[in-house]
């Protein structure tokens, strides 16, 4: 199998960048690939699209970090089911409106539905183990701001590049998972209060196991 694994920086996935060093994989299992994405859905989006028709893979998994809406959901981590673009829209006078409210796209034009960027692959949502929640794309955090950034009432994880992820694989039709470890609360910019050092040795753990599991997988998995 064919792995990509995507990261917005070096830090986020280093440690598990070493552990491949390391590792001997089995004869039907290749050494994953590693691309640093960049931070930002732009970013993130162009070198993953320039990978993809360069060197298409079976299975990509973007891996990082993100915050969450709720305080006892930091050190955990999680496999994302389906991706919003939480701050693509006006700041009217009386409140936000995204593209669709506003009526510029259609929420249910491929591969948007509902206006979420769902991920299909299902059993292999279910596959990874880990609790499945949803997650929004900022591009502004702010911290005197909350509630305008935690427009979905939801317990959901936030991130600057997972939409990306979604919009691109869901185009290419390639299998895609987007697993997050939760370092902070969305808003909070006091990095003494991050648990930063925590959530990248619980993403790590929970990476090396995932690849450990995908040397003997079966290519069906992949299927949606």
């Amino acid at each position: 199998m064919h792995l990509l694994l995507l990261s917005a920086t070096d830090l986020e996935i280093n440690e598990t960048a070493t552990w491949f060093n390391n590792h001997t994989f089995g004869l039907n299992a290749l050494k994953p690939n590693l691309l640093i994405g960049g931070i930002g859905q732009l970013q993130t989006a162009y070198a993953l699209q320039n990978r993809i028709r360069l060197d298409r893979p079976d299975l990509v998994i973007q891996a990082g970090i993100g915050g969450a809406t709720e305080k006892e959901e930091i050190g955990k981590v999680y496999v994302i089911g389906s991706e919003q673009l939480a701050d693509l829209g006006v700041m009217e006078k009386t409140g936000f409106k995204n593209i669709f409210e506003m009526g510029l796209e259609n929420r249910d034009r491929f591969p948007f539905r509902d206006g979420k960027l769902d991920n299909p692959y299902r059993a292999l949502l279910k596959w990874t183990g880990l609790p499945v929640v949803d997650g929004v794309t900022v591009n502004e955090i702010r911290s005197s701001d909350l509630e305008g950034f935690q427009r979905n009432p939801l317990r959901v994880v936030e991130s600057m590049e997972g939409a990306a992820l979604h919009y691109v694989c869901l185009m290419e039709k390639v299998p895609f998972l987007q697993i997050r470890a939760i370092s902070n609360m969305t808003g909070d910019r006091d990095k003494s209060r991050w648990k930063l050092r925590e959530a990248l040795k619980s993403l790590h753990r929970e990476l090396v196991v995932m690849i450990q599991k995908l040397e003997i997988a079966d290519e069906t998995l992949l299927r949606i």
